[in-house]
């Protein structure tokens, strides 16, 4: 291996060292294994253009969006920046706790942020770690919630947290369109249990009443958003972060409108999904 990982507390990881241009597939498939173990991994480089990052990313999924296979950094890549951007007027919509593309039947894989510009405070990405979480629910709970399927939604959530912004559609989206997910999910490429997108973007729990679900979901989230198992990662110049959406959630940190170079923020933000095809093994039935 050509580059070091240290673990972070209470979660996560750095990777320093990486040839990303240049990362074999022994390593891409370490690196990767770091990421199912850490959650997410902060991942410094000595800078990557845009198609380099791009080309990187898509050895790991496809990006969501995209039906046919592309490389076009303008279409893979989605554009972050407070910079000439009324954010009063723009509400930011990932600053609440989510899980990527919960709302969809291709839900998300990993997330990834390049920072061209990082501000020197501010801007920062929360993860909460779901699998740890499930991990230290109690065997009543744990049989309880075993079986559960949740209904999801794009809008404000029954179990939304104080202080979420509201999220905002992809454009022409359906608002009323559902889809239904298992609450405890087995990672598709490890096999561990996990608990999945226990806000964001539930609207109800097959087979129970709304207000006993909207109980139910609230106190897996005051279980979760808390010590041990809440994160924070800090932004840094040609640095990115990658998540693993099965196991973790996250929200973006609220930033004002940029003023000057000290509190710009310009990231590159690619979704993937699907498995990396380094990986041949398959946990995704009964999920």
């Amino acid at each position: 291996m050509n580059f070091s990982v240290t673990a972070l507390e209470p979660f996560g990881a750095t990777v320093a060292g990486a040839d990303i241009v240049g990362l074999g597939d022994a390593d891409l498939r370490v690196l990767l294994e770091a990421l199912y173990e850490y959650r997410f991994l902060a991942v410094s480089t000595s800078g990557l253009t845009r198609q380099e990052y791009v080309d990187f990313a898509l050895r790991i999924g496809q990006p969501i969006g995209h039906e046919v296979e592309t490389r076009d950094p303008d279409k893979v890549i989605i554009p972050i920046t407070n910079v000439g951007v009324d954010t009063k007027i723009e509400a930011k919509g990932a600053a609440h706790w989510h899980t990527d593309q919960s709302f969809t039947e291709r839900r998300s894989s990993v997330t990834m942020l390049y920072s061209e510009q990082a501000p020197n405070e501010g801007g920062e990405t929360r993860f909460a770690d779901l699998a740890a979480a499930y991990d230290a629910l109690d065997e009543v709970m744990q049989a309880r919630i075993e079986k559960l399927v949740v209904e999801h939604r794009h809008g404000v959530s029954i179990s939304a947290r104080p202080g979420d912004h509201v999220p905002i559609p992809p454009k022409n989206w359906d608002q009323s369109y559902t889809v239904r997910h298992r609450l405890v999910r087995r990672h598709p490429v490890t096999g561990r249990k996990t608990l999945y997108a226990i806000t964001g973007t539930p609207q109800g729990i097959l087979g129970m009443p709304l207000g006993e679900a909207a109980e139910l979901l609230e106190a897996l989230c005051q279980h979760t958003f808390k010590a041990p198992f809440v994160s924070e990662h800090k932004h840094v110049v040609d640095s990115f972060v990658m998540w693993d959406n099965p196991t973790t959630m996250h929200a973006a940190k609220p930033i004002g409108a940029a003023t000057g170079p000290e509190n710009a923020r310009v990231i590159r933000r690619i979704s993937l999904f699907g498995a990396c095809p380094l990986f041949s093994h398959d946990h995704s039935a009964g999920t």
